[in-house]
């Protein structure tokens, strides 16, 4: 597939959006997004960027197929972990439906892992949905573990109303 894989630009916010939208609908969560357009522009091109993104460029004779210029897009950000020291945290991988099955993802993925490397990460946490059969097989062929299976991890995340009620004052 002749894509060029790069970094994304403060202009490209409006459809690395749009892809977050079919990443959620693929995954059956649109309910969960909240981000705008906006929030993305500002959270990873503003003066500290929270994230960072690469997108599969399309070659202008393959656009009018999606509509848009990307295949795909790959969104992480930088974390620690006690054990290992630094690390990448792969928050989204999506490639369009009609692009899949051409090695996309696994160039996406070897772009994200060469990122990590770059800034010193040893270590690059993602989840999946259990049912992802495709992303699972992608995963496991480039090496990824399962932690779910062992040591036996749990995913868990605190929303919003809960960060509030834990950070009240224990008065």
């Amino acid at each position: 597939m002749d894509c060029h894989i790069r970094a994304a630009e403060p202009r490209d916010s409006p459809h690395i959006m749009a892809m977050i939208r079919e990443l959620a609908e693929y995954e059956n969560i649109t309910h969960f997004i909240k981000l705008t357009a906006e929030d993305l522009h500002a959270d990873g091109f503003g003066e500290n960027p929270w994230f960072q993104c690469v997108v599969a460029e399309l070659p202008e004779s393959e656009r009018s197929e999606t509509g848009g210029p990307f295949a795909g897009y790959a969104l992480f950000a930088y974390s620690y972990s006690s054990w290992t020291g630094r690390t990448l945290h792969l928050e989204d991988i999506y490639v369009s439906p009609i692009f899949r099955g051409r090695g996309l993802g696994k160039r996406l993925m070897r772009r994200v892992a060469q990122e990590g490397l770059k800034s010193g990460c040893s270590l690059i946490h993602l989840s999946v949905l259990k049912w992802n059969d495709l992303a699972i097989h992608l995963y496991r062929s480039l090496g990824a573990e399962n932690l779910t299976e062992d040591p036996g991890y749990q995913v868990m995340s605190f929303k919003e109303e809960a960060i509030r009620s834990m950070a009240k004052d224990d008065q």
